[in-house]
């Protein structure tokens, strides 16, 4: 799912009860088994078809890397008692339960602990689809952050690259994000979520320029664009149904845009509720 986390998700999900099958029946012995050829002639035709349209690039060389993923996993759980769950637990354990630190040992080149398919985002992506809380250093999460002025970088435009392999910047990113999970009492995974809809695209996000993120962290205005943005947000929602998840996200977000804003000024009055948002 994480190395998938890359493509368009709302595609990737919408194709997610036909996955098992696809993928072995998430066997790892199996899957360790495929050769490129079947991910180049059968898995990425597969999810580029036209009923599907899931393909994206970088999908080919991910599947056939997760083969190797897959590999390492299975020797693991010959010398493990089959539990390759005990591959993170046991990182975990070695980086006194730092998932951040073990996210780090996952993706980052030359670790000993390296699953091939994983760069650091992708890594902290698996954990926490494996129930460990911590943030994904992703490229939208790097720019908001680095826009906040919480780490010390310079935001490249729109797009940051987050670069991958400056370990301490990536490290930097999530502890932050921890940082302000804490600091509001939600779970990290909650934070980075709200962060990464700020700056990820419509429908899914609200696509934040760096000046707007700026303007956030002033606690300024922003444009009349970014409510457009939030309504948008908030009727995709409405009609692709997630839930309840979704909808205390946005609550949450809501609350912390104008948490601050004099009265007068606010995004959201709660007197227009069902009227003008």
């Amino acid at each position: 799912m994480a190395v998938l986390s890359v493509g368009d998700w709302s595609k990737i999900e919408s194709i997610k009860p036909d996955l098992e099958e696809r993928f072995s029946g998430f066997d790892l012995e199996k899957y360790a088994r495929r050769s490129e050829s079947y991910v180049t002639d059968i898995l990425v035709p597969w999810f580029e078809d036209e009923t599907r349209k899931a393909g994206f690039p970088y999908l080919k060389d991910g599947l056939i890397e997760l083969i190797g993923a897959a590999d390492i996993l299975v020797k693991h759980c010959e010398k493990n008692d089959g539990a390759a769950d005990s591959y993170f637990t046991q990182l975990m354990k070695k980086h006194d339960d730092d998932p951040k630190q073990v996210a780090l040992c996952l993706g980052m080149e030359g670790s000993e602990h390296k699953l091939p398919s994983l760069g650091v985002p992708l890594a902290a992506e698996a954990l926490k689809n494996l129930g460990f809380d911590v943030a994904k250093p992703d490229r939208h999460v790097c720019r908001a952050v680095a826009v906040f002025g919480l780490i010390d970088i310079e935001p490249l435009g729109k797009k940051f690259e987050a670069p991958a392999k400056k370990k301490e910047i990536l490290r930097q990113t999530m502890a932050k994000v921890e940082e302000i999970a804490n600091a509001a009492d939600k779970r990290i995974a909650f934070i980075d979520n709200a962060i990464w809809m700020l700056g990820a695209k419509e429908p899914s996000g609200l696509h934040l320029t760096n000046q707007q993120l700026a303007e956030l962290a002033g606690n300024n205005l922003i444009q009349h664009k970014d409510m457009n943005g939030l309504l948008a947000l908030l009727d995709s929602w409405a009609k692709d149904g997630d839930v309840e998840e979704q909808k205390e996200t946005l609550d949450y977000l809501i609350h912390a845009l104008d948490e601050n804003r004099p009265e007068g000024y606010k995004l959201f009055p709660p007197e227009l509720k069902g009227k003008t948002w």
